[in-house]
């Protein structure tokens, strides 16, 4: 019975991705943005499920990874189509440069695609990913998301779709590239071998409480140059 466990929250993880498209494109997105937080709790905990019962299989990794597809990749994409949608009139979004953008959405399902097969043909690694893991790059958008439908900003600013679009290809590519990304995934709770997950982890609150859900793009932000100094420290030690 335990073996089962991880793919019912994996299971879950999809249920609520497939859920959070379908109020985003109804309008319901604040529910939407709250299932994919909840997605990503259930993302988290399948992985945990598995190593904590040592229920590990490939049907197992595989699925994880076509749930991971909708919720984190095909979501973030409706997502930031949302936003272009959102934005165009008011900013005189029309012609093919704006088609085009519109269109090049679909780099994120992509790329998201690309990220999770090579991470499901790579040797697994405990403590670094290749690329940004595609929930990390879903949960970016997420806060990007909440912030611009309740007040229309980005990072404060008033939203420009050219922009919007830089940032869209940056995040992209981020996933496919290979630069090392530290894993969150937990084996224990002891703090050693774990300070850098715990120091990402007491960011993220901090950003959280000040911020609210629109801080998730900042916790993200956060992740990555923590993970990018952890590197720069270990190669120099190295040396």
């Amino acid at each position: 019975m335990k073996r089962h466990i991880p793919n019912l929250l994996t299971l879950l993880n999809l249920a609520c991705g497939t859920a959070a498209i379908v109020l985003t494109l109804e309008g319901q997105w604040q529910w939407a943005v709250y299932l994919i937080l909840v997605a990503s709790l259930f993302d988290f905990l399948d992985g945990f499920a598995a190593r904590m019962l040592n229920a590990h299989s490939k049907n197992g990794k595989q699925l994880d990874s076509l749930a991971d597809m909708v919720t984190f990749g095909v979501l973030p994409a409706i997502f930031i189509y949302t936003i272009f949608k959102a934005i165009s009139p008011a900013q005189g979004g029309c012609g093919i440069l704006y088609c085009i953008m519109l269109g090049s959405v679909v780099v994120v399902p992509a790329f998201s695609a690309i990220r999770l097969a090579r991470y499901n043909t790579e040797e697994s690694d405990d403590t670094f990913f290749s690329g940004l893991p595609t929930p990390a790059h879903a949960l970016f958008w997420t806060g990007i998301f909440w912030q611009f439908m309740q007040d229309g900003l980005m990072f404060g600013t008033p939203l420009n779709y050219f922009f919007l679009w830089a940032i869209m290809w940056i995040m992209a590519f981020h996933m496919i590239l290979p630069v090392p990304m530290y894993s969150l995934k937990f084996k224990d709770f002891q703090i050693r071998g774990n300070l850098i997950r715990y120091l990402i982890l007491v960011s993220a609150v901090i950003i959280l409480l000040f911020t609210g859900l629109a801080g998730l793009s900042l916790v993200i932000l956060t992740y990555i140059l923590l993970s990018l100094l952890n590197l720069l420290l270990q190669n120099r030690v190295s040396r």
